[in-house]
Parts: C-alpha cells; structure tokens; sequence
C-alpha cells in the first residue's frame, strides 16, 4: 500500500482526508454503512427492474434522466441508504406509465395517499399478475382484463351467498 501512495505522492492522511466513514464493523477492513429501514425494498426494486426492462430502459441512469430524478437516488434506494420520497415515485410512475398510487404502495410509502390502490404485501400469484398487467402492451392487457372479469364472476357464481344454504354452480 506504501508504495501505491508513494507513487501517487500521497500519504496515508492525504487519504483518510477525503475518507468519511459512518462507523467500523467488527471485521477488520469493512465499512459499515448507514441504511434505512425498509421492508419492502427488495420487492421494489425487482418490480422496479421489471417495469425498466419492460419500458426499455436499459440502464438505470436511462430511468433517472426520463423521470427528472437524480441517477444516484435510484442507487441508494438499491443499496438500502435511502427510500423514494412520494415525489420521486411520482415521476417514476409518469415516465414508467404506471399508476402513481401502486408504484407507492409497492415501495411502502403510501401513507401520502388517502387510499392505495393495493396492499403491500400480496400472495406472488397477484404480484404476477399485477407485474403482467403493468408491464404487457395494451391488446395484451384487454385479454388479461377479460380473462380476469371471466374468474371474477366465476368466484361470484360459485361463492355462496349470506342466506344461502347450498354453493351456487356456475353455468
């Protein structure tokens, strides 16, 4: 190491001068860094991941400059440092083409919101569906409306009602 610094003309304290460090772990070598609380984070970013790609974003820088937020926001919000503010989920969702309410609820922050349009935590077979409606192109998402009508009055047809003494059969 002395001779990377010897070359550079640096010292050890020209270093650590830069250097901010929030605390040390107790492995020698490693930095503790200082992260948020928030559960629903790895969720989020796969969904997050998932609307990009189906958007054509390559790159998260790409996401970053569509929606008018800053590149490293949509680091920290990967690496746990911070949460999206309401405002930057509000320009996520406008460049995503996605609801602003759901994309809130899914990060965790929709206390901002009177009412989210879903809860945080759903069964992965609704997260599925929910990913595929989001991210399908219009026509496709027509067919998974009307298939998704044809299970709701399946469930109606079949449910029974307060009174009833036996199931009802659909057709």
């Amino acid at each position: 190491m002395a001779a990377v610094y010897n070359s550079l003309a640096l010292t050890s304290n020209d270093v650590c001068e830069g250097t901010h460090v929030t605390g040390r772990a107790d492995v020698p070598n490693l930095v503790r860094v200082r992260t948020v609380e928030w559960p629903e984070r790895e969720s989020f970013i796969a969904h997050l991941d998932r609307l990009k790609k189906s958007r054509g974003f390559r790159y998260d820088i790409a996401l970053a400059e569509a929606a008018e937020i800053s590149h490293s926001a949509i680091s920290n919000w990967r690496s746990g440092k911070q949460r999206p503010s309401l405002a930057a989920i509000g320009k996520l969702a406008a460049a995503l083409d996605v609801d602003q309410r759901d994309l809130a609820a899914r990060a965790g922050v929709a206390e901002g919101f009177t009412h989210a349009s879903m809860p945080t935590q759903l069964p992965p077979e609704l997260e599925t569906l929910f990913d595929q409606y989001q991210t399908a192109d219009p026509s496709r998402r027509d067919e998974l409306l009307q298939r998704v009508a044809w299970v709701s009055e399946w469930f109606d047809a079949t449910t029974s009602k307060a009174g009833d003494e036996r199931p009802r059969r659909a057709g």
